[in-house]
């Protein structure tokens, strides 16, 4: 008997506006300002970025605000972009002196050519199917010299092998909008494709349960081995 040769899977498509209800954004929004300075100072430093004060940050997929929060009490004007009403509504609350912008990412970004000095995609790459030309749209909007940095779950996390033998399953696996989960490697090399330089990545950007203590926390500058904490950060620069 011949062999049939299996047909390919569907392409993942991109998830919409209506996938990501109210509910989708409350652990974002619960987030106190103690945590939203922890966290996105963590990611600022881990990402050797530039001191916020008088810098324009755009967040891409910016959610319920917390990232402009935190880039607005650090002196930056900040513009948030989303797809989600919802989400937008509650980030002018929290952060009434940014801008907010409805935009579907994967369509182009409202932003000027060479106008931003820092990028910011924090959990949004793993939700497009095809990252590389949002990634080569943030090159475009960045200036000389500006820098992008991205957050996004780690396929290299070595709790996601081990979640079968426990029967439970790996937090990246469990949104249904994820479509796009990457390794350290192929981040970087997509940002190198884009056109970015000085690519670096660090794993272990959400330290794990028993790394929860602030002194630990605070102390632990490094970023930690994959077998350690969960999440990637990936960062470069516009030459």
């Amino acid at each position: 008997m011949r062999h049939q040769p299996q047909p390919n899977p569907p392409a993942p498509t991109a998830p919409t506006a209506a996938d990501y209800p109210p509910a989708y954004f409350r652990a974002q929004m619960s987030k106190s300002d103690a945590k939203i300075a922890w966290q996105y100072g963590r990611i600022m430093g881990l990402a050797r970025a530039p001191r916020l004060a008088g810098s324009t940050l755009v967040d891409v997929g910016c959610g319920s605000g917390p990232a402009l929060r935190y880039s607005v009490a650090h002196g930056a004007r900040a513009v948030g972009l989303d797809h989600s009403h919802f989400a937008l509504q509650a980030a002018q609350q929290i952060a009434p002196r940014a801008f907010v912008i409805v935009n579907d990412s994967t369509g182009g970004l409202p932003c000027a050519s060479a106008s931003a000095d820092l990028m910011l995609l924090s959990e949004l790459v793993e939700h497009v199917p095809d990252a590389l030309p949002l990634l080569r749209e943030c090159w475009r909007v960045l200036k000389p010299g500006g820098r992008i940095i991205i957050t996004t779950p780690n396929l290299w996390d070595v709790r996601r092998a081990l979640a079968p033998l426990t029967g439970q399953v790996w937090s990246g696996d469990t949104d249904p909008t994820h479509v796009n989960l990457y390794t350290p490697p192929r981040l970087a090399r997509e940002l190198r494709a884009a056109g970015f330089a000085q690519v670096r990545w660090h794993t272990g950007v959400k330290p794990a349960k028993w790394l929860s203590s602030r002194r630990l926390r605070m102390r632990l500058a490094l970023p930690y081995p994959p077998l350690i904490g969960n999440g990637l950060l990936a960062t470069g620069v516009r030459p």
